[in-house]
């Protein structure tokens, strides 16, 4: 991706020469057009460098999203497992209630 970015700004800064040049008015019309026909060919090229980078991106972006993916997915995996741990709690504590309630009908008899 950094020699597509070294591209680009090369084409860049040739297509600005190209368009100083065709702006001077002591051309001949052969050299005009030469000049035209050479902004359009590094217009082309601008382009195409601009479809790699951006494909590039666009696999770069797809690669890091599956690795945010499986990150969630061990954060999703880690709080499951740490929830387990108050719903038992949860549990003994009501048989821990009923018990007493139990022992409390018990002692009142």
């Amino acid at each position: 991706m950094e020699t597509q970015t070294q591209t680009l700004k090369e084409l860049r800064a040739l297509l600005q020469e190209i368009d100083t040049m065709r702006n001077v008015k002591d051309i001949t019309d052969s050299e005009r057009v030469t000049l035209e026909l050479t902004a359009v060919a590094l217009r082309d090229a601008e382009r195409v460098a601009i479809a790699i980078t951006q494909k590039q991106f666009v696999k770069d972006m797809e690669i890091q999203t599956a690795s945010l993916t499986a990150q969630a997915r061990v954060i999703r995996a880690r709080v499951t497992q740490m929830n387990k741990m108050p719903k038992v709690l949860d549990k003994i504590e009501s048989v821990i209630k009923t018990a007493v309630k139990i022992v409390t009908a018990v002692a009142k008899w």
